[in-house]
């Protein structure tokens, strides 16, 4: 009885442990200026109306987690790449015209969201994101995907909900798709 309460008990520790660093703590940017970057594995700048990013989050190289949504951004430093440690991106709600293509080096990226933007296009790039599990482009006009996105083996789902997409569209990118949960509004005679 004691060795089964104290497997328990270690299997529960463990699990815990290893819920803790996939989901990392997430701090509101005023609280980590001054941090050591070394301890700080999440980041949200949500909300704070930005133009550009503060140049004190590149000391946070080892960001797991950054939420940059909700901002007036159109572009992003080229510091955002070195961040080769982060797993969750969101850049939702902002005003990239163009895929910021600093993103393409993040390659243990799991997770992006870049919905509600104006970009109508994917790089060829973004299938150096080979870790990708889910893409967000709900309500992001973007018409052209590059053959790298078929590529992407581990890809589990695809919002692309808010733009109508034709049903031949629709078709293809779910053949060339087989495995992804693909979200799409009714097809149209449109994109």
């Amino acid at each position: 009885m004691k060795i089964t309460c104290v497997l328990s008990f270690l299997f529960l520790l463990d699990f815990l442990c290893h819920a803790q660093q996939s989901k990392p703590i997430v701090y509101e940017w005023e609280m980590v200026q001054s941090a050591s970057p070394d301890t700080i594995f999440g980041v949200t700048l949500e909300r704070l109306k930005l133009d550009s990013i503060p140049a004190g989050l590149a000391r946070f190289t080892e960001l797991k987690y950054l939420n940059l949504g909700r901002n007036r951004l159109q572009e992003l430093p080229t510091f955002i790449g070195d961040f080769t440690q982060l797993e969750v991106l969101d850049i939702s709600r902002n005003k990239f015209a163009i895929f910021p293509i600093e993103l393409c080096k993040l390659t243990e990226l799991k997770e992006l969201v870049a919905n509600r933007n104006l970009f109508t296009r994917l790089p060829d790039c973004i299938g150096y994101c080979a870790k990708l599990e889910r893409i967000d482009l709900w309500e992001t006009p973007v018409a052209t995907f590059p053959n790298s996105l078929y590529t992407l083996k581990e890809l589990k789902e695809l919002d692309l909900q808010g733009v109508r997409y034709n049903l031949k569209f629709q078709n293809e990118l779910k053949q060339k798709l087989p495995a992804v949960k693909i979200k799409l509004d009714a097809p149209c005679n449109c994109l």
